[in-house]
């Protein structure tokens, strides 16, 4: 893992997109997030139902995509997406090895 962007290193593999990047970003900084958090860091409205449905599967496409990638993991909370950087899950296991020593 790349410890400034959270990708693999020397992978060419994971190609993102420039909305998949920001997404990312949002994520590796403000985890565990949802789509409507990562809509509201975009600045989205979402004062509305209607925007909020829109935000919602316009941001629940790109989580998907980078579960698919791997580079996050998530959790249905209710029919909320919540992801969190695979990364993190590394850092639980060295917790959980160390605090077993």
């Amino acid at each position: 893992m790349n410890g400034k962007t959270g990708l693999p290193e020397n992978d060419s593999s994971v190609l993102l997109s420039e909305t998949e990047k920001r997404v990312f970003g949002i994520v590796l900084e403000y985890w565990p997030v949802s789509a409507l958090d990562v809509a509201h860091h975009c600045l989205e409205s979402v004062s509305s139902r209607e925007e909020k449905k829109k935000a919602s599967t316009k941001y629940s496409y790109y989580l998907k995509k980078l579960l698919e990638k791997k580079l996050v993991l998530g959790k249905r909370v209710g029919n909320a997406l919540v992801v969190w950087p695979l990364v993190v899950e590394k850092y639980r296991t060295i917790h959980k090895i160390l605090g077993e020593a």
